[in-house]
């Protein structure tokens, strides 16, 4: 089967799923809840801090984007040069790492991950628009660190060609690492 097929048909029911999935959320809403409000009020407690004025409000909105940006620039730039040397059960050679510096950067990297995905938990059922907050820096993140990977790629498609004099270069991590399989 083809692989743009199968990328394709993945994300259009993954979409479609959570599309009626987050709709039914507003259709039975029962207009009871606190979660369906947006921005500060007397009534907005995140974990235990009431977020009763714009200050507060705005900085916890800065906190939950700078979250989301180094969980992305984490999961996508870090996380990799990890998951190849620890998890990978071909690469028996390791260079780049002592034993002790790879275990500890992995355990760190997970310790890191774990506590992040707690506090997104919280962020996430806190109130709707901070998680619309966190699904939008979240997302803006994930753009940026994956134009910087796919930068220092080359693509070699039939019939598809990038101009790359406006894009700027980047040293990838992975063509200066050396991998003995």
């Amino acid at each position: 089967m083809d692989k743009i097929l199968i990328l394709k048909s993945c994300i259009a029911i993954n979409i479609i799923f959570l599309f009626i999935f987050v709709l039914s959320f507003f259709i039975e809403n029962n207009n009871n809840s606190t979660y369906f409000r947006f921005g500060w009020s007397n009534n907005f407690t995140f974990v235990s801090m009431t977020i009763d004025t714009p200050f507060k409000y705005f900085v916890l909105c800065l906190f939950i984007f700078i979250l989301n940006m180094s969980e992305i620039f984490l999961n996508d730039l870090a996380s990799p040069i990890i998951q190849f040397s620890t998890y990978n059960p071909y690469k028996n050679n390791i260079g780049d790492f002592s034993r002790f510096e790879l275990e500890l950067y992995s355990n760190l990297i997970y310790f890191i991950q774990t506590s992040k995905r707690l506090v997104q938990v919280i962020v996430t059922l806190s109130q709707i628009d901070i998680a619309f907050i966190s699904l939008i820096s979240s997302q803006i993140s994930a753009f940026i660190a994956i134009r910087y990977l796919l930068d220092n790629k080359s693509f070699n498609k039939v019939g598809y060609s990038v101009v790359t004099s406006s894009c700027p270069k980047y040293e990838s991590i992975n063509e200066t690492t050396q991998i003995n399989i």
